[in-house]
């Protein structure tokens, strides 16, 4: 490799480095962390620096924070033997003949990039640029994820203000408005602000959360969680009956797979108990169990599926889902508390 692609290819990997080292205290964000520690802690573990503090404790004790901090660390360490081997290269292949050159090409290709850093250390544009990057990273997040997702934004007077994706509504807020959800007198959390189809929208006691939402609440981070966790209520519920074993009659057929879903034809002998003289609205299939219904049949003959259809019993369903909530709810009476 000659001189002056040594160069180039050198600066270019800096760049990545930076942007690398932006996506991790990022991540490490969203996982929780609040945004000065995230910051910090993203550049000595991507620099391998080592530098420790009380602080590292909220990555250490964290299973899933010490598996991004494992990541970012090995990262770190690759793009740093790149680097030495640039540098090493570069000079390898210096030609003293064409030194004048040389010097002229790096010093032009150094000032570009200082501009460039200086540029992206600008307090408006270093905002754009992280909010840019946070908002490929949480649409991402978005599409991919089966619960809330939430970041810790400040800590304040003993608590957390908390950044909330409303993937789905929990039991507390569905079909309520805040002033009836009585969000704040039961678990002390205040809903500061909403943001919806990218608009702060104005809050007053008869405001509903919706799916998709933003939400800036402040409270207690390990209450916020407790109570905006689907994935928990999903996994009480399962605990809860799993126990039982109350093997049901129905009968289950894969159809076929699409990623991480399902289409499955589901038979109904016996229909489980929670389901019973509820409306698919109110039954809340989707919002507890990311399951679709997509087709009814009954008496041989097709049912029209609205928010008020009720399954029967002897009804053959075609579903689009999880197939192992599937498999819980259809065939293990699961039962939701009311």
């Amino acid at each position: 490799m000659n001189f002056q692609l040594s160069v180039v290819f050198i600066l270019v990997i800096l760049v990545i480095y930076m942007v690398l080292i932006n996506i991790f205290s990022i991540v490490l964000r969203i996982s929780g962390v609040p945004a000065d520690i995230a910051n910090f802690q993203g550049i000595s573990l991507f620099t391998n620096c080592g530098y420790t503090t009380g602080e590292s404790e909220s990555i250490a004790t964290s299973k899933i924070r010490r598996k991004i901090a494992l990541i970012c660390m090995i990262t770190g360490n690759i793009f740093s033997v790149i680097i030495v081997s640039l540098i090493v290269n570069i000079f390898a292949s210096f030609n003293k003949q064409e030194a004048q050159d040389a010097y002229v090409f790096a010093a032009v290709s150094i000032g570009l990039f200082a501009g460039v850093v200086a540029i992206s250390q600008i307090p408006f544009v270093k905002k754009k640029y992280s909010d840019f990057i946070q908002r490929i990273i949480d649409d991402r997040i978005q599409k991919n994820n089966k619960d809330n997702f939430m970041t810790i934004v400040e800590h304040f007077a003993g608590k957390e203000v908390v950044e909330i994706y409303i993937h789905w509504i929990p039991e507390i807020l569905y079909n309520k408005t805040i002033h009836e959800s009585k969000i704040k007198n039961t678990y002390g959390i205040n809903i500061l602000s909403i943001m919806r189809d990218k608009k702060n929208i104005e809050i007053s006691r008869n405001t509903r959360v919706q799916k998709n939402d933003k939400l800036l609440v402040y409270g207690d981070y390990h209450v916020v969680k407790d109570v905006f966790s689907i994935l928990k209520e999903r996994e009480e519920i399962e605990e809860k009956y799993r126990s039982e074993h109350k093997k049901s009659f129905n009968e289950i057929d894969l159809i076929d797979n699409y990623g991480l879903n399902s289409l499955v034809e589901v038979k109904i002998e016996k229909l489980p108990e929670f389901l019973s003289g509820k409306s698919l609205e109110n039954s809340r299939l989707k919002e507890k169990f990311d399951i679709n219904v997509m087709a009814l049949k009954r008496d041989n003959e097709s049912v029209d599926i609205t928010k008020d259809t009720e399954i029967l019993d002897n009804d053959i369903l075609i579903v689009f889902g999880p197939f192992k909530a599937i498999k819980n709810i259809f065939i293990y009476e699961y039962l939701l508390d009311s």
